[in-house]
């Protein structure tokens, strides 16, 4: 979820946000023998204006990553079953084949022409068929993934329109947090409703 995530980086810039600030409060207020309270608090109030959600555990309770986790699921058992059918088909011919050259019902000709066939049908399962079934999946995986991620950050963009956080945070990054800050289960419940509403309404 790059999108959503604000790693190391964006929080040592926090940090050393916070510590400019401060130094530039201090050395006015040594300058000035004044204190900077009131801009030390209006700082303060900035950097803790934070929030986090644990996205592993949002996508695993996401309704629409159920749904194209089904689809995903259905289209592999298809492509796997046309698969093994091209392959039985396949056996079952040189199988035909073996016998009939063994009992020498076809001439050497055919015999040969027939073998090349046979093996350019098994190169082509190999060599095509094989890769192109496992590439759709692949494509088919990412276009759910990027799916995905762009239903949450557009969620997240809406939902803090409102509640203008500073910054939201990946949970994967969060080692220690006050639970407070977690709105996971309230990024989920809304993302399920516009899903479901959405899903409904087709």
């Amino acid at each position: 979820m790059k999108k959503i995530v604000v790693g190391c980086t964006g929080i040592l810039m926090v940090a050393l946000l916070f510590a400019s600030c401060n130094s530039s409060a201090d050395n006015k207020s040594a300058e000035t023998g004044k204190t900077s309270s009131g801009e030390n608090a209006q700082v303060s109030a900035k950097i803790t204006n934070i929030a986090f959600i644990k996205v592993d555990s949002l996508i695993q309770n996401y309704d629409l990553y159920h749904d194209f986790k089904q689809e995903l699921e259905k289209k592999a058992k298809k492509l796997e079953s046309d698969f093994d059918a091209k392959v039985k088909a396949l056996e079952r011919d040189m199988k035909d084949f073996n016998e009939k050259y063994e009992k020498m019902l076809i001439t050497r000709s055919q015999a040969e022409e027939q073998n090349n066939r046979l093996l350019m049908r098994k190169k082509e399962l190999e060599e095509e068929i094989a890769p192109k079934m496992r590439n759709e999946l692949i494509e088919q995986e990412t276009v759910m993934n990027r799916t995905i991620n762009d239903a949450i950050q557009k969620y997240v963009n809406k939902y803090n329109l409102e509640k203008k956080y500073s910054l939201i945070l990946n949970g994967a990054v969060v080692l220690v947090g006050d639970q407070a800050m977690d709105i996971t289960s309230e990024i989920l419940k809304g993302l399920n409703e516009e899903y479901i509403a959405t899903k409904n309404s087709k």
